[in-house]
C-alpha cells in the first residue's frame, strides 16, 4: 500500500525502486503517513524510502498523506508534540 500511495502521489521517483527501512531505535525523524491498516501506519521519510511502526503509540489517528515529526525511544514511536505547538 505504501508503494502504491507513494508512486500514484508523485513523491516516489519514477525510475528508482521503494524501500521498505526499518525504523530508528532512537530519536526524531519527520516523514509523511503514505499507508496505515489497523495496527501499523507507513511514513514516507525521503522519495523512496519508508518504514512501518506500530500505531497503538502515537496517540491519534493519522492521516495518508499527514506530515509529522515522530519521537523514537526504545524503538517505539509517538507523535512529537513539541515539534508540533510552535506551528
Amino acid at each position: 500500500m505504501a508503494e502504491a500511495y507513494m508512486r500514484t502521489s508523485g513523491t516516489a521517483i519514477r525510475e528508482m525502486p521503494i524501500a521498505e527501512r526499518t525504523p530508528p531505535r532512537t530519536g526524531p525523524v519527520v516523514g509523511r503517513t503514505v499507508a496505515k491498516d489497523e495496527t501499523h501506519v507507513a511514513f514516507a521519510t525521503a522519495a523512496n524510502s519508508f518504514f512501518v511502526v506500530a500505531s497503538t503509540f502515537l496517540g491519534r489517528d493519522v492521516q495518508i498523506g499527514e506530515r509529522l515529526s515522530l519521537r523514537f525511544q526504545q524503538g517505539r514511536a509517538s507523535i512529537d508534540a513539541d515539534r508540533d505547538r510552535g506551528r
